[in-house]
């Protein structure tokens, strides 16, 4: 095991001016977001801290489960920010950034344990604080949960690599802490597990002692999610995969202490070609079966190529919009072909860094470790925010590889690596500015639909004829939750029509008559989902088919012709006789509108 790196005054000094402008810079960058506002699952969150009268109060979220996930210990941190500041989001958006250069801290402090080398460190570091998708476990403030998990689980790692067993009970518990967090640090027993094999050589007996703490506290937390909180101990069915390989993955590297794995990188070395040439074999075999199979085998390979191709791309690029185009339906060809293309790009990188991947220690580690965090992630491309933690296995990866480059090398690669920084910041400005529109357009729209409610709380029928849903790449959704911020209460019935999913489009809506809605988009751009029942969104509105159906508030007919798309919405008499509230989203902002007078 590596000690930490001995360094002269004259040599700290430097490091720690580098390390202190890393955290000014990032402080700098992400400050604007403070401004920001809440917007989306933010309402949600906050409809849970009202009801808190005192201190006591925080324990009921160890008693129950949010959406069916139970992650208490994120909610005790933002009722610490209710509790001191109320709905002042300004408080909420501090922590956030607060919890980022603290994880930012913990990655310098695991590159000083990995490298003797305080430029990889700090690179690991510059490029975790900076890294573009990034933005949205920053500056979304329903992100929390990846936050303090990721928190937690560095501060596992950093202490698990400076301690022996009784250390690795205090490792144990900060991963514990990092489970009630969020589940998303559920793997990490892997990234111990292959510590202990490929960095401290242990043995096998030795391996299983040091590993059970970690196995303990996940023990602990699936009872205490199955008994407090009333969630599955193991997520469902649907996460029986995941969970089988997270024991396969966690049995391999255990078979492989005792020095073992030392004969598999042997065996491995002359192999260079005949692992890259199986490697493909298997990238084209999901391809193969995402293209000609329509059935279970071609939804999976579709599944996973597209989540290899999200992950690779916001994992490796500095750029976000064209990803956000790509992966915005990951069931499309587009998704899954980028994903085909990504695991053939990592297969030559792979391929042409063989000898030094498999000659080092580290590298086994590394790659473990990002087994390990993109593992509960191998199903999700919603967002950004999934890989929060895999970006800091990602930051430290390529930061010990670009650190100990000859000299030559590094020069280029520091270079590259620059462009990146740069990069990553301009589109860490802009999409700031994008979450604060966001914020802005949600904090207006809920004021203006108040503002046209009675007095009493609790009543009035408010229907977005439509609604932004992920508009400019941030959220901006809109529920029920959205309209307590006025005065803490929420209409009776909220109603949406029609989603206007990730892409601006100029929306018209005109009142043919008392009871009959037009709306019209031109030029459309098949960003419109609609619903029968106005709760499940599931059908679009596609340039090739006819929509006519029946919904709660009466009936829709909707067709894209020469361009145009246009959704015809003849209201019910029973709604025609209540007093609704009309509003629909365009230009950016929430709109009202109703009939003629």
């Amino acid at each position: 095991m590596n000690a930490l790196p001995s360094q002269s005054a004259g040599r700290r000094l430097p490091f720690a001016i580098a390390a202190a402008v890393t955290i000014v810079a990032t402080v700098a960058i992400y400050w604007p977001a403070l401004g920001t506002g809440f917007l989306g699952d933010d309402f949600m969150i906050l409809h849970r801290l009202r009801g808190l009268g005192h201190a006591a109060d925080i324990l009921r979220f160890f008693r129950g489960e949010f959406f069916e996930y139970y992650r208490p210990l994120a909610f005790v941190s933002h009722a610490i920010d209710w509790a001191r500041a109320g709905q002042n989001p300004r408080a909420f958006h501090f922590t956030n950034l607060l919890i980022h250069i603290v994880n930012t801290i913990l990655v310098l402090l695991i590159g000083l344990r990995l490298s003797p080398r305080p430029l990889a460190a700090l690179l690991a570091a510059a490029l975790f604080a900076l890294h573009a998708s990034n933005n949205e476990a920053v500056v979304w403030i329903s992100a929390r949960f990846d936050l303090l998990a990721a928190c937690f689980a560095l501060a596992a790692l950093s202490c698990m690599m400076r301690a022996q067993l009784v250390g690795q009970v205090g490792a144990a518990a900060l991963f514990f802490l990092a489970l009630l967090s969020k589940e998303a640090a559920v793997a990490l027993p892997i990234a111990a597990a292959a510590w202990f094999t490929f960095r401290r050589h242990a043995t096998t007996a030795q391996t299983v002692v040091l590993v059970l703490p970690w196995l303990a506290a996940l023990g602990a937390y699936s009872a205490l999610r199955s008994v407090a909180g009333g969630v599955s101990a193991v997520g469902g069915a649907s996460r029986v995969p995941k969970l089988v390989a997270f024991l396969v993955c966690l049995a391999v590297i255990v078979s492989l202490s005792s020095g073992r794995w030392i004969q598999v990188r042997e065996w491995l070395r002359p192999r260079r070609t005949q692992c890259a040439a199986l490697a493909l074999t298997v990238v084209l075999a999901l391809l193969f079966a995402a293209v000609l199979s329509s059935g279970s085998v071609g939804s999976l390979a579709r599944e996973k190529l597209a989540v290899a191709g999200f992950a690779t791309f916001y994992l490796g690029s500095p750029v976000l919009t064209p990803g956000e185009a790509v992966f915005s339906d990951p069931t499309a060809p587009a998704a899954w072909i980028v994903g085909a293309v990504a695991l053939v790009a990592v297969i030559v990188v792979i391929y042409i860094l063989w000898r030094r991947l498999l000659d080092d220690d580290r590298y086994w580690f590394l790659a473990a470790l990002l087994v390990a965090t993109l593992l509960p992630i191998s199903a999700l491309t919603e967002g950004k925010r999934y890989l929060y933690l895999p970006s800091a296995a990602t930051a430290l990866l390529v930061a010990v590889l670009v650190a100990e480059l000859t000299e030559r090398g590094r020069r280029v690669a520091l270079t590259v690596v620059g462009v990146v920084l740069a990069v990553s910041t301009i589109q860490i400005a802009a999409r700031i500015q994008d979450w604060r529109w966001a914020g802005q357009m949600t904090s207006a729209g809920a004021q203006l639909v108040d503002s046209t409610l009675a007095p009493s709380c609790g009543t009035g029928h408010v229907v977005f004829l439509t609604s932004p849903v992920g508009m400019r790449g941030v959220y901006s959704h809109f529920y029920y939750e959205t309209f307590e911020i006025p005065r803490g209460c929420m209409p009776e019935v909220f109603q949406v029509l029609v989603r206007v999913v990730r892409i601006e489009t100029p929306i018209h809506v005109t009142w043919d008559g008392p009871g009959r809605i037009v709306i019209t988009s031109s030029p459309y751009r098949d960003n419109f989902v609609l619903s029968h029942d106005l709760r499940e969104f599931d059908v679009p509105l596609r340039a090739d088919a006819l929509v006519s159906m029946d919904t709660p508030l009466g009936h829709v007919n909707a067709d894209v012709s020469g361009g145009e798309a246009r959704v015809v919405l003849t209201l019910d008499s029973d709604v025609q006789r209540e007093p609704a509230r009309f509003f629909f989203y365009a230009d950016g902002a929430i709109a009202s509108s109703g009939p003629p007078r």
